[in-house]
Order: structure tokens, then C-alpha cells, then sequence
């Protein structure tokens, strides 16, 4: 006969047995629950491929302002900073000491020109004694030779004049350009020595130019991109340091005679207009330049792709609705897109956002999303 304790210790048993069931089928539920998941459609569309590239501005035109003569600054009429215009004065250098010299090449000159008088008289008179048959060729000779001296003293004073006046003249320093003058300028009672002594710089402001590199084979992607447009490129957006896109397009005038055999790049100068000033030589900037454009591309968003091994998936969401994970490779940033160059055909749907809440056959609940949703209308690339 069996006893009570035992039927007791029998139905707790099987209480524990019905219990462990219902929680392993409940386990087994929960593991094929569905994971709630954003997910949109690969995105297909002809896309043009973009470059970036760093650089720094710098003045189309760029000068030390330097005097041509010897002497001490007796007035500045520039400050660090200023505006100027072409040929408006900036320093005067004391100039008495070039006028004297002026004076006195004059004064030398006018010795010079009264000798050749007396010379040309007395070469005309005996020019007329020789005609007349009452002096010797010799002596005429003689008088010549006097003349051609006299001319070439004098052709010689008027050079020393006019080399005067030009020192004189150069007493006054300015500006050979419109543009803007550094902060460092020499104050009056400077000592200046001529051709070495700095006394500014000045570049101008409008327009400015970006000075940037790239590799020779980025060169001839987008020389072969720009066919249609004799392969000038164009329409070059700039981006500053403070993350601003700047107003103004720029073409790139200057591209260097080769390719540096050391980096394997080449060095090319894209022009910007500058009508507000903004740009100023030195400031870091960002280059992209637009290339080819990719027919049909196949774009997907950054956040998409998780890296594993220093391979690229993704997600993909098969017709039931369970997850596939598919490798691909990456090429070139749209914004914040991957262009796919193998690896997807451009039919699928994948996660975007919850990609780290699921695995290979996991069950998804996908709510579909559009790029605009993921705001990557910035379409640089690296």
C-alpha cells in the first residue's frame, strides 16, 4: 500500500516534469519570437563618382614688399590689415639724399652737352677747312674722334640722369597690386637696405586659389570623367575647417608639369572666387571633385555594414523574413553611403538600424524606412 508521503513526493515530481516542459516551450517560443528591425530597399540610381581631397588656400598672387633703395623710412602711410589699391603708396624713403644725386647727375649732363657744342663747332669748321682743301685729313679725323667722344659723354650722363631719377623715384614704395597687407609692417625710423630688408607682404584677395595633391591614378579617373568638358574640371565644391560648404564653385587652372616621382602624386590649383573676403591664404579646406558617373550603382547606408575580420556584411532579409548575412565589397563614400562594387545585385532589402540585435536565421519584423529617413543627401565622398 502506498503511502501518503509518497503519493505527496509523486506529485510534486511531476509537477516539476510539467513545469520544466512549459518553461523549455516557452524558452523555444521566445527564441523564434520575431526582432523588431528598420530595414529598407538596396538603393539603384546612376550616381557620379566624387573625390576628396585636403588642402590650403593660398593668394593667386602673393609678394614681399621689398625697397629698391637704401635709407630710412620717413613715412608709412599703411597699417597691418589694410586694403590696398594698385600703385597706392605705402612707404616713403627719406629721399634727399637721391635727389642730391639727381642734381648732380643734371649738373653733369649739362657739362656734358656744352662740350659737345664746342666740340660740334669746331668739327664743323674744320670739316669746312678739309673741304677747302686747308688742313690735313688727319686733323678732320682728329676732330671726329673729338665728337663721337663728346656724343658718348654725353649719351653716358643722360644714362646716370636717368638712373637717378629712377632711385629717386623708387624713394616711394607701392602697392604693384590690389590686395590686402600682413600684420607685419616696418615702422618710420626703420633703416632699409635695398633688395633685402622686408618692408610687407601683400596678396590678393580675390580671387584665392586651393593648393591640393592626388594620386596619379585619381588624376586620370577623373580626366577620363570629364571628357565631355575637354578635361577641365569643374563645378569643385569647397569645404572649410568649421564644417561649412562654401557658396562659390571652383575649376581647377594649374596642374603641375608631372607627377612627383618621390609620393607618386600630382599637385593641382583649383581657383575659388573670393567676393567677401572670406577666404584667407593658409586655411585648411576640403576638396571634392567629381569624376565619372556610375550607371545603375548600388548604394547602401554606412550604418548598414558591420565589419567582421576585416570583411564588410550585411544584413539581407530573405521572402521569410529571416536574415542572411552577405558579404560585400565596399567602394567609394556617397555622403553617408557605400557605393557596392560586388556582392549585392540591387533586388534586396536589408537592416539598417537593430543590425546588432540580430543573427544569421534570425526571424525579423522589418519596418521599412526611405534614404530620406536616414538624411544622406550629402553626396561627397572619400
Amino acid at each position: 500500500m502506498i503511502s501518503k508521503k509518497k503519493i505527496l513526493t509523486m506529485g510534486l515530481a511531476c509537477l516539476f516534469v510539467i513545469n520544466l516542459a512549459g518553461c523549455g516551450k516557452k524558452q523555444a517560443q521566445t527564441g523564434a519570437k520575431e526582432v523588431n528591425v528598420k530595414a529598407m530597399k538596396v538603393i539603384k540610381r546612376d550616381t557620379p563618382l566624387t573625390y576628396d581631397y585636403t588642402g590650403f588656400v593660398e593668394a593667386k598672387d602673393e609678394v614681399q614688399i621689398k625697397s629698391r633703395v637704401t635709407g630710412t623710412i620717413v613715412q608709412k602711410l599703411v597699417n597691418g590689415g589694410d586694403v590696398v589699391e594698385a600703385g597706392q603708396l605705402l612707404y616713403v624713403i627719406d629721399p634727399r639724399n637721391y635727389q642730391n644725386s639727381v642734381l648732380q647727375a643734371q649738373a653733369n649732363l649739362a657739362n656734358a652737352q656744352a662740350n659737345l657744342a664746342n666740340v660740334q663747332r669746331d668739327q664743323a669748321r674744320y670739316q669746312t677747312l678739309y673741304d677747302q682743301g686747308a688742313v690735313a685729313k688727319q686733323t678732320l679725323d682728329n676732330y671726329n674722334m673729338q665728337l663721337q667722344q663728346a656724343q658718348g659723354s654725353v649719351a653716358a650722363q643722360e644714362a646716370l640722369v636717368a638712373s637717378a631719377q629712377v632711385d629717386m623715384g623708387e624713394t616711394n614704395i607701392v602697392a604693384p597690386f590690389a590686395g590686402k597687407v600682413d600684420t607685419n609692417c616696418l615702422n618710420e625710423g626703420t633703416v632699409v637696405t635695398a633688395q633685402t630688408t622686408v618692408l610687407t607682404s601683400i596678396s590678393n584677395s580675390n580671387p584665392m586659389r586651393v593648393k591640393f595633391s592626388l594620386a596619379e591614378n585619381d588624376y586620370l579617373k577623373l580626366m577620363n570623367g570629364n571628357t565631355a568638358n575637354g578635361g577641365e574640371l569643374k563645378d569643385i565644391t569647397l569645404q572649410l575647417s568649421d564644417g561649412s560648404v562654401y557658396p562659390q564653385k571652383g575649376t581647377v587652372n594649374q596642374v603641375d608639369r608631372s607627377v612627383d616621382s618621390t609620393t607618386g602624386t600630382l599637385t593641382l590649383k583649383a581657383q575659388f572666387p573670393n567676393p567677401t573676403g572670406v577666404l584667407l591664404p593658409g586655411m585648411f579646406a576640403r576638396i571634392t571633385v567629381v569624376g565619372s558617373t556610375r550607371p545603375n550603382a548600388i548604394l547602401i547606408p554606412q550604418r548598414a555594414v558591420t565589419d567582421l575580420m576585416y570583411k564588410h556584411f550585411v544584413n539581407v532579409i530573405n521572402s521569410e523574413n529571416k536574415i542572411e548575412m552577405r558579404e560585400v565589397k565596399l567602394g567609394v563614400r556617397i555622403g553617408r553611403l557605400w557605393m557596392v562594387e560586388s556582392g549585392l545585385d540591387g533586388t534586396e532589402t536589408i537592416v539598417v538600424e537593430g543590425t546588432q540585435k540580430v543573427a544569421k536565421g534570425s526571424s525579423v519584423k522589418p519596418e521599412m524606412i526611405t534614404e530620406k529617413d536616414l538624411d544622406t543627401g550629402d553626396t561627397k565622398s572619400n
